[in-house]
Parts: structure tokens; C-alpha cells; sequence
């Protein structure tokens, strides 16, 4: 996370990064498909797994102390993941899709999701060189995009996930260690939840969607701990 002050008490942070993982499983559930109209529930694996996000915020601190600050702000998040489902086992409804030892890729999903933000930052040094930060974050709208690629059919095929409209909130905390007067180093934590409406278009787009329009919900949650190295200007 970087921050850059002003004399006058306006502040502009931001923070970038991106990751990679290839352990978790998929749950792929669904109700009233032909011929029986039963319940199918199966699950992956997941590989490949990809991540990037950003936020940026712009605020003022309306209060200011020799060893802290506390400001509100407004700004932008971007978050995007990426990922295959490898392997298919049958939970329920069977005959089973794959053999258990069978791992070959059976789909792949995208997600994107844009949000506006507006919160509070607080900053305090606890010595000289230790610094505690701290935002939390209301996300009042929210645009979701996902494709979600089905490989494991006679004639592959997309569905196409789309709303705006939602909600979400981000949470994070920040220790760090001033290394220079300008230069730190940090261990965080962080929550972050996104959600549409419950009124979200899915669209079927490609080959084998038998309705063009369903109505659908979808959400986020990423929680978890990270390092960090940050500039600040003077």
C-alpha cells in the first residue's frame, strides 16, 4: 500500500497486486435439468489459478496529530480471478462423470469485479519506527462479469454472468517497520466481500443454453494475510 500527503490534510493511497494458486475444489450444483429433472452435484479440483487487484482512494484527514491521522475517503477497487476445474467426481445423481483418478481440465472460470468505495483510514505510529494502519471499507455499488467455460460435453460451450448493482464491504489492517524514513515493510490482514442483487442476469451465450435469461445471485469472499513493501513520498 502506498499513501501520498499533502500540508493541507488531503491524502491519495492506493495498492496493487496479483497472485497465483492451484489448491481448492469446485462445487458444480444444479436442479431440474433433463432427463429426470433431479438434483447433479459434482466436484473438481482447481489449478491454475490466477488473481489481480487494485484500489485507489482519494481523502482528507480531518484529524491530524503529531502520531496519527484519521480521514475519510472515496475511490475504486478492482479485483479479477481466473481458474481451471480439473477431475469431476459424482456427489449426487448418478452415473458418475469422471473416474476418480481422472484429473483431466473439465472447465475453466473468470470472474471481474468493479466497485466503488467510501470509508474511513486511520494511521498511528506506535514508536518511531512502527506503524499501525487500519481501513475499513463501504462498497455501495458493485458490477460483476464472469464466464464460465463447460469442457466436458459433446459440443463445449459459456455461460455469461452479468449484474450491477450490488454491495461489498473491504476490511484491512497493516503493521509495518519504517527500514528508512521513507521506506517500510509490513505483514496485514484483510477481509474483502463482494455480492450482487438478488435480481442478476445470467446470460447463456453459447451452444446448449436452452433459456437466454436467467435470474441469479452471485458473491465473494477473500480473506487471508500478506507482506508488503511501501514508498512514501514526501
Amino acid at each position: 500500500m502506498g499513501r501520498l500527503d499533502s500540508p493541507w490534510g488531503v491524502f491519495l493511497k492506493g495498492n496493487i497486486g496479483l497472485g497465483r494458486f492451484d489448491k481448492g475444489h469446485m462445487n458444480d450444483e444444479d436442479w431440474g435439468l433433463p432427463p429426470n429433472l433431479s438434483y447433479v452435484n459434482t466436484i473438481s479440483g482447481q489449478a491454475n489459478g490466477r488473481y489481480t487487484y487494485y484500489t485507489a482512494d482519494v481523502g482528507y484527514d480531518f484529524l491530524r496529530a503529531a502520531n496519527y491521522n484519521v480521514g475519510g475517503f472515496i475511490g475504486w477497487t478492482y479485483y479479477e480471478q481466473s481458474s481451471d476445474s480439473r477431475g469431476c467426481v459424482q456427489i449426487a445423481a448418478p452415473p458418475p462423470c469422471l473416474a476418480p483418478d481422472d484429473d483431466q481440465v473439465v472447465g475453466s472460470q473468470n470472474t471481474q469485479w468493479n466497485a466503488a468505495r467510501v470509508g474511513l483510514s486511520a494511521e498511528t505510529m506506535l514508536t518511531e519506527r512502527w506503524r499501525l494502519n487500519a481501513d475499513v471499507a463501504y462498497l455501495p455499488w458493485t458490477d460483476f462479469k464472469g464466464r464460465d467455460h463447460h469442457l466436458l460435453r459433446p459440443t463445449t460451450m459459456f455461460d455469461e454472468q452479468r449484474s450491477n448493482g450490488g454491495r461489498g464491504v473491504q476490511v484491512e489492517g497493516v503493521l509495518s517497520y519504517f527500514v528508512t524514513r521513507n521506506f517500510s515493510v509490513g505483514v496485514g490482514g484483510r477481509y474483502w466481500a463482494m455480492w450482487t442483487n438478488s435480481r442478476s442476469d445470467s446470460l447463456c451465450s453459447s451452444s446448449g443454453c436452452v433459456e437466454p435469461t436467467m435470474l441469479a445471485k452471485y458473491s465473494m469472499e477473500r480473506w487471508g494475510t500478506f507482506f508488503q513493501a511501501s514508498y512514501k513520498l514526501d
